[in-house]
């Protein structure tokens, strides 16, 4: 539901109200299994609505950001610019599409993950869905991602290394502590200390910095673990 009202509200040219959306998709995304197996209700039937939904919050969300961010980047360009003709928008445009299909297909191996991994293998699509999320509300309320118009080849580029990271199979860090140890967990609180200190600082446009600092450090486990 949220996912979906997130949706209308980018439509709707109202970025704050679709942020709380999305962040409420979030949250609630994190917080669903862990009361579920609380509560002792899991089901195969439900694993599969809860990604069905999934697919909207952090699958076509995500995808209207990413829309709403080239039309302001192609907006700014000179006329005489090559991006302006209408293949070349058009072409940028749809190229959006790979955006909810790539995080379908993440979804989809999540679902067929063998169960006791402690870790995600590709970018989680709630941590793509945070990294638009804080581009796009930057974009929208101030004109600009981090005081800067952006060109619309790196947005676009960028654009399909996030989608990629989604498929890539690389070990990528659960915030889901088994225990609290500093040991065990070095990494997580790194990612979650440094997230709310740039939070903190940069408010919404920090979730972009936080998700590639996630990503970084997960890197970073990798090779030294």
């Amino acid at each position: 539901m949220a996912g979906t009202a997130a949706v209308l509200m980018v439509l709707s040219d109202k970025p704050g109200i679709a942020v709380i959306l999305i962040l409420s998709a979030a949250i609630f995304d994190f917080l669903d299994g862990s009361a579920a197996r609380l509560l002792h209700v899991t089901s195969e039937t439900g694993k599969q609505l809860d990604s069905l939904a999934d697919i909207v919050s952090f699958g076509l969300v995500p995808a209207t950001f990413i829309y709403k961010i080239m039309l302001a980047v192609l907006e700014n360009l000179p006329d005489d610019s090559a991006w302006n003709s209408s293949f070349a928008s058009t072409t940028i445009l749809v190229s959006i599409l790979m955006v909810p299909s790539f995080s379908a297909i993440r979804l989809a191996r999540f679902n067929i993950q063998k169960e006791g991994k402690s870790d995600f293998f590709g970018l989680p699509t709630p941590a793509h869905a945070l990294f638009w999320t804080g581009l796009y509300y930057d974009m929208m309320i101030n004109g600009s991602i981090f005081g800067e118009i952006p060109g619309i080849w790196f947005m676009w580029v960028t654009m399909i290394i996030m989608a990629a990271m989604m498929l890539v199979p690389i070990p990528m860090l659960s915030l889901k502590f088994s225990n609290l140890k500093l040991r065990n967990n070095i990494y997580r609180y790194l990612v979650l200390g440094l997230g709310l200190l740039v939070l903190i600082i940069l408010f919404v446009p920090g979730f972009s910095i936080l998700i590639l600092l996630y990503i970084l450090l997960s890197l970073v486990s990798i090779v030294l673990t």
